[in-house]
């Protein structure tokens, strides 16, 4: 099971996500694509980022009955891949709020 960290909020949770991904070497710039869900409320809609560069990485936002509300972080690929979940108040209900406005750009 991958590592889980509880935050107070949704923008702490995005701003730990991040600098998760930045200490592990990952570049925020303009080599990414968006991510879009495939499940639940979030199908259709946009849900986070990843790279399009040679470092992959990817944060998207998702919801699961076993973690709640969260970002899914990921940095690398294969056996060395890192993963971590940063959780957040809200449940599926702030999910289901949040998916009606994020439409794919």
């Amino acid at each position: 099971m991958e590592e889980r960290e509880v935050c107070l909020s949704i923008e702490d949770a995005r701003n730990k996500a991040i600098a998760w991904l930045e200490n592990l070497g990952a570049v925020f710039g303009p080599h990414r694509e968006i991510q879009i869900g495939r499940l639940g409320d979030l199908a259709g809609k946009e849900t986070g980022v990843e790279s399009s560069g040679v470092q992959y990485w990817r944060i998207r936002l998702d919801f699961d009955p076993g973690k709640g509300a969260h970002f899914n972080a990921e940095f690398g690929k294969g056996p060395h891949r890192k993963k971590k979940a940063f959780s957040f108040p809200g449940g599926k209900a702030l999910i289901a709020k949040l998916a009606k406005s994020r439409n794919p750009r």
